[in-house]
């Protein structure tokens, strides 16, 4: 199986675990892993259309724009970027010192410091480290749309 594509693996694994089954037997769980997956809703209008709440991508919380500042995205169907603006700053900021760990490794390697047997777990360290989130202050963020939409009507 080592020459089939990585996002036919689930289907192939499918069909040799059910190989003395007939097809449409199984046709359901193909379905299944091909279908797409809806996306979860990821903010909240209110009834003149004015957005109240985002899911910030960052944060992994709800998020009153009232709260909390959102910038400018033309691309979005509501307008407003998907993480807030600090969200985004840090974001950016793990991305860049990620990048530069990474070639600062590869300097060390050269040096003799680290040894190349170790390349992959100080990989895996930084890639950890990237993905740390930093949480803002937990009274702008709701684990549920619910909870945000409560505290905004209250």
């Amino acid at each position: 199986m080592s020459n089939v594509k990585k996002a036919y693996v689930e289907i192939v694994e499918l069909l040799e675990a059910n190989s003395n089954k007939k097809v449409s037997t199984i046709m359901p769980l193909i379905l299944e892993l091909v279908s797409g997956k809806s996306n979860a809703k990821t903010f909240h209008l209110d009834d003149e259309g004015k957005v109240i709440a985002i899911y910030c991508y960052y944060h992994k919380v709800w998020e009153l724009v009232d709260d909390v500042e959102y910038g400018q995205k033309s691309s979005t169907s509501h307008g407003l970027n998907t993480m807030c603006k600090e969200g985004v700053s840090l974001w950016t900021k793990a991305q860049r010192v990620s990048k530069k760990a990474k070639e600062e490794l590869l300097t060390k390697v050269a040096s003799g410091e680290v040894q190349p047997s170790d390349i992959e777990l100080a990989n895996e360290e930084i890639e950890i480290q990237r993905q740390v989130v930093i949480a803002q202050d937990s009274r702008l963020g709701y684990d549920t749309l619910q909870e945000a939409l409560d505290f905004h009507n209250s």
